[in-house]
């Protein structure tokens, strides 16, 4: 492997490995430019078989930009993922699972190709496809997506907690189990398996990436600052899309801003508006998410007690 990667991580993700044998593939279920995921069946010796989430690369992603950044992309959300499950906050006996809101790691494939990161499977699939969905079920109310949206609050808590920043909060990357419980996911691989026109190719700190612009705070926009503050940012648009069923964040000026626009129309005091139907209640707690200091903004903890008893 033609990529130094530092030596703790090897560790970590040297403890989490899997053997390909284990799996058996099954069909896609999630495919962007660069990456996929497949429905999968893990079957580990003595244990009870479980189907699973495979997430990997895609061969057009390898060719465009070798092994090197693939790789490193690779073994940094493996990283992130291993941190989430051996430092969670909530102990279950002698074991630490991970957070109720956040996907499950089993394990990641190393020793042979293509590379694997096996993730619980969340038989409804990602939140955006969950809310567009709803739009035809008479019965799925505001109040009960926006009981998703408290989930997902609950998970930025324990992000802050293990100091983690996500740098992508949307639904898009929120999954959604048979049981309607919403889980935070794609910690580093999310714009490559789902990118789309959701995702603006731009510089930033040196490196041409796709970025997420309608999802990024104003100081991520202009700085490249990421914080758990500009999580809550991104947090915001997520519920502002939980009130729109699913659409795509628009302003009203234009419908794909550049970064640079979108700067400039942020520090003039330009915001998201609030959509028909949405309570005010809940778009105050939308636009609180948005201020232009960081420091103002409501932390996890409190978006978690607005939204549980948020007027709807």
């Amino acid at each position: 492997m033609q990529v130094l990667l530092n030596r703790n991580t090897m560790q970590r993700v040297s403890r989490w490995k899997l053997k390909e044998e284990y799996l058996t593939t099954g069909r896609l279920i999630g495919q962007g430019s660069f990456g996929y995921v497949s429905l999968a069946r893990l079957n580990i010796p003595n244990k009870e078989p479980v189907m699973v989430a495979a997430k990997s690369v895609s061969a057009a992603r390898l060719e465009g930009e070798g092994d090197t950044q693939w790789n490193r992309d690779f073994y940094r959300e493996a990283d992130i993922l291993i941190t989430l499950h051996e430092h969670a906050e909530v102990l279950d006996g002698d074991e630490r699972p991970v957070h109720p809101n956040i996907v499950r790691l089993y394990g990641v494939i190393t020793e042979s190709e293509p590379k694997r990161i096996v993730l619980e499977y969340a038989a409804q699939g990602d939140l955006l496809a969950y809310l567009r969905k709803s739009r035809d079920n008479p019965n799925m109310t505001l109040k009960d997506l926006v009981g998703l949206a408290v989930g997902v609050a609950r998970a930025l808590q324990e992000l802050e907690v293990l100091q983690i920043v996500h740098r992508d909060v949307a639904a898009r990357n929120v999954l959604v189990t048979d049981d309607n419980v919403a889980k935070l996911a794609d910690f580093g691989l999310a714009r490559d398996v789902y990118t789309d026109a959701m995702y603006v190719r731009t510089r930033q700190a040196g490196r041409d990436e796709p970025l997420p612009l309608k999802w990024m705070s104003l100081e991520s926009l202009r700085d490249g600052e990421y914080t758990c503050q500009s999580d809550v940012w991104s947090f915001g648009v997520l519920l502002w899309e939980i009130a729109t069923r699913g659409e795509e964040p628009h302003y009203s000026d234009v419908a794909r801003p550049s970064c640079r626009h979108l700067v400039w129309l942020l520090k003039e005091g330009g915001r998201l508006e609030r959509p028909g139907g949405c309570p005010m209640e809940l778009y105050r707690l939308m636009s609180k998410c948005w201020h232009a200091k960081p420091s103002r903004r409501p932390s996890a903890t409190e978006l978690e007690e607005k939204l549980t008893n948020v007027n709807i």
